[in-house]
């Protein structure tokens, strides 16, 4: 059993406009910087010594991470492409508002499995959270306590999956709301499976080509 401490980066720009920012690289800004001296002095505060900090090699991620693990010590810092966040292809870099405004079918029909929305050259959470199993599952076996600094919408994915729970549809583009910048769950293993398949109707994906949304059975 592992405690995994999943941690969100500081914000960028993007996030305070709410833009997808995807798999896109960007810089924390100044109020991302102050979140990551929080986030610090939240560690030592609750005495959360990790032996390792796993996350993506793209900012914000990386750069939160970075100064995590110079904050412990100098622990183990690994960046992994298996921890980069959703691809969410031709929807990366707009408004939130306007995507949902856009493709207001694709939400419809996606409500009962959201994990399976998939932007247009992008992929689906469903897909992500795929590529993170044995990546996570290792870490687990190897570690007793270890960090995870991921942007949502992965963050929301980890959760979900230690939760073994579906997440609702509003929350599949930018992540769920939490008050914590902090998360801590204990587990034994990180079941890609308990969120790909979480769903309350017959199993498809709901993929927009060309700005029209088409339906495929996985």
């Amino acid at each position: 059993m592992a405690r995994i401490v999943l941690i969100r980066p500081g914000c960028t720009d993007y996030d305070e406009q709410s833009r997808l920012i995807g798999s896109l690289e960007m810089p924390m800004n100044d109020k991302g910087t102050e979140q990551v001296r929080s986030i610090v002095e939240q560690l030592n505060h609750q005495g959360l010594r990790l032996e390792a900090v796993y996350t993506c090699p793209t900012d914000p991620a990386a750069a939160t991470a970075r100064a995590i693990a110079e904050s412990q010590g100098g622990v183990k810092l690994k960046k992994l492409d298996e921890l980069g966040n959703v691809d969410q292809g031709l929807w990366q870099g707009l408004p939130e508002s306007d995507i949902r405004k856009r493709y207001p079918k694709v939400f419809r029909t996606g409500r009962e499995k959201p994990q399976s929305i998939c932007p247009p050259e992008g992929e689906t959470l469903g897909a992500a959270c795929e590529r993170m199993q044995k990546t996570l599952n290792k870490a687990i076996r190897k570690y007793s306590v270890f960090a995870i600094v991921v942007p949502d919408p992965i963050a929301t994915v980890i959760r979900c999956t230690l939760e073994s729970r579906l997440l609702e549809v509003n929350a599949c583009l930018c992540g769920e709301d939490t008050p914590d910048a902090i998360e801590v769950f204990e587990s034994s293993g990180f079941d890609s499976a308990a969120f790909v398949n979480a769903e309350h109707c017959p199993e498809s994906a709901v993929s927009v080509e060309n700005g029209t949304p088409q339906e495929t059975t996985t």
